[in-house]
């Protein structure tokens, strides 16, 4: 058989999520799809990409080879991982955060709440709209052909602001795992699509209006800030297997949330007065239009530190406030918070 002369492109790769109905079954033409603005994207290899090797131990008395029997594929623990990164926008944020811990309303806040997540039950063939297709149109070896994960979990969600890189622009990578076999090679087509084009406000760090750090029980400190980051992660274990059908899982297990980050500020007396020893503070970080009006807003109401630290930069020294996110007082309290522009959603 000649050599193929076909090839894959990532610039020719529209990265959609697609809303599912039922675990274990992609997101149908009909289904409600949300397009990233991505930059970039990795995923597992399709089909033996998701498994590894079991050997068995050689045995005594001669014979210190393997055969086939002794050399098996695991298939009914695998998991394959997807990463997007993309430009930070109200619309493709909400719906990440809608599958990392199921609130992302369109146009109002999302938030991580003290009694999140709400629904713990993942079982394969079950009515569950949490799970998501996703979907990298136009991918395949042919240039018109489909990659779709089905049944997704986010496993993280990282911002990432740099005033001084990628346009100042603010960049969110997400982390899926899914234990369904991959599949390629259809050209699908889809009827509902929130398209890049219909997202047009961008968080972007040349917007910032203040960054607001006040610790527990003193004033708003206003920071000059260069740079963040905030990473919300949470573990997605696959429950058993179905030998009979691709080993596909059972189901899926989740984990606890973990909200960390970090700022790099200007140090000056209002940075040193925003971390005093063995106290907590509330972050808020906001953009506004020409109009005056908020448009992006990250925030955490009790941010711990952890081992903060100076940079002797040469052009001027900068607080490095590593921190963590938690909750104060009844469950249902905020732990993390995000809204954008609602004419985006």
């Amino acid at each position: 058989m000649a050599k193929s002369a076909k090839f894959q492109l990532k610039n020719n790769t529209n990265v959609f999520i697609g809303t599912e109905v039922t675990m274990g079954t992609a997101s149908v033409a009909g289904g409600a799809l949300v397009e990233l603005p991505a930059t970039d994207f990795s995923f597992s290899e399709l089909g033996a990409g998701g498994q590894t090797l079991s050997i068995a131990p050689f045995r005594v008395g001669g014979g210190l080879t393997q055969s086939d029997d002794m050399v098996r594929a695991q298939r009914h623990d695998r998991m394959y991982e997807i990463s997007v990164t993309f430009m930070c926008t109200d619309a493709a944020t909400k719906r990440v955060l809608l599958n990392l811990y199921e609130d992302g309303a369109s146009g109002g806040l999302s938030s991580l709440l003290g009694s999140m997540p709400t629904t713990m039950l993942f079982e394969d063939g079950a009515s569950n709209a949490i799970p998501v297709s996703l979907i990298f149109r136009d991918s395949a070896h042919d240039a018109t052909s489909d990659m779709v994960f089905k049944s997704c979990m986010a496993t993280s969600l990282t911002f990432s602001g740099d005033i001084g890189g990628n346009g100042g622009v603010v960049m969110c990578t997400a982390v899926f795992q899914t234990a369904y076999l991959p599949t390629g090679g259809t050209d699908l087509s889809y009827s509902s699509i929130t398209a890049v084009s219909a997202q047009q406000t961008i968080f972007n760090m040349h917007d910032l209006v203040d960054t607001k750090v006040t610790p527990s029980g003193g004033s708003a400190e206003d920071l000059l800030m260069y740079n963040f980051e905030i990473n919300i992660a949470r573990p997605v274990t696959r429950i058993g297997f179905d030998s009979s059908s691709d080993f596909k899982p059972m189901g899926y297990s989740l984990g606890g949330y973990e909200v960390t980050g970090s700022l790099t500020v200007k140090r000056d007396a209002e940075s040193i007065s925003a971390i005093a020893e063995n106290t907590s503070f509330a972050l808020a970080i906001n953009t506004k239009n020409d109009s005056s009006a908020i448009i992006y807003q990250l925030s955490a109401p009790t941010c711990l530190i952890d081992a903060a630290s100076i940079s002797f930069d040469d052009d001027g020294f900068k607080q490095v406030i590593p921190f963590r996110a938690t909750y104060t007082g009844a469950t249902t309290s905020k732990i993390f918070e995000f809204s954008g522009a609602a004419g985006d959603s």
